[in-house]
């Protein structure tokens, strides 16, 4: 089944595809549909919902998988995955999206030189950002870019799946890096096991959201970016959720992972997720890249 792409809004330059229903109804919403592109690379949410983010309660936090998540070390392995380009020189970094700021924290205690700021629009977590970065803590990416200040390193990390309008929001990026600056954007994957190996339903069920316009992989993201104006240096497979949390899904049909499966596969569970990221299985990908010349 095909849809007219003038029915969809689909950011330049992926308008270009062919674009066919990949699911009905979506996690919050059975009225919303999903449609995927031919290459398989780039999905879009029809119609697309209107999230209001001063008043946005993420997921994790509505089905109590804060503490899951922190177990999960996501944040520690993050930054090991991109702690490379944190070094050499770096001496400010902002992240736009910071939530509570528990990736911020973490550059604070490994690279404490290093001048951090925080952009987050909800004012619920701003207790703990305050206590990494400070007075650097902004409600709004148009309040710090009106300062004209410029960082070495500008983090994105599970934010620009929310934007409706992509071009638009990434000149707005591009106004808080010099022509050095370092742009990291991690994004959730197409490429999610539990999808492109798996084929899981119920995960499929879940995995697709209102908050997610549109869900990239590593191919259709770096077209975007490279579209607009920037520069990819690397790209990085990375892969959150072990393999406890793919049988619980298979098994259970459930987030939240499982602890007798986290003990039995506590052993394989590394190279299982090394295999993952070394054939581009993985659900999330980190691309990193520059301003073009």
């Amino acid at each position: 089944m095909s849809v007219r792409k003038q029915e969809l809004n689909i950011p330049i330059p992926l308008k270009d595809d062919e674009f066919e229903l990949l699911q009905k109804g979506i996690y919050d919403d059975p009225r919303v549909n999903v449609y995927i592109n031919q290459r398989r690379d780039f999905a879009i949410l029809q119609s697309q919902p209107v999230v209001d983010y001063s008043d946005y309660l993420p997921r994790v936090k509505k089905l109590g998988l804060e503490n899951y998540k922190l177990k999960s070390s996501v944040f520690k392995r993050r930054f090991e995955k991109i702690s490379h380009f944190l070094r050499n020189g770096i001496s400010s970094l902002v992240e736009i999206g910071a939530a509570e700021g528990y990736f911020l924290e973490i550059v604070k205690h490994k690279l404490p030189k290093i001048s951090l700021a925080a952009v987050e629009i909800d004012q619920s977590t701003v207790a703990h950002r305050e206590k990494v970065v400070g007075s650097e803590n902004y409600q709004n990416l148009d309040e710090l870019c009106n300062l004209g200040k410029k960082y070495d390193v500008v983090c994105l990390f599970h934010l620009i799946e929310h934007i409706k309008n992509p071009s638009s929001f990434l000149m707005k990026i591009r106004q808080l890096m010099h022509i050095d600056s370092i742009l990291i954007i991690e994004v959730p994957s197409l490429s999610d096991p539990l999808i492109s190996l798996y084929r899981c339903k119920s995960y499929m069920r879940f995995y697709f959201q209102a908050q997610h316009p549109f869900v990239y992989s590593s191919a259709s993201l770096i077209r975007l970016l490279e579209h607009n104006d920037l520069q990819t240096q690397e790209v990085i497979n990375y892969q959150r959720y072990g393999l406890e949390n793919h049988l619980n899904w298979m098994i259970n049909k459930r987030p939240g992972g499982n602890e007798l499966f986290r003990k039995i596969f506590s052993k394989t569970n590394e190279d299982y997720i090394s295999e993952l990221e070394k054939y581009g299985k993985t659900d999330t990908v980190i691309w990193v890249g520059k301003m073009k010349a």
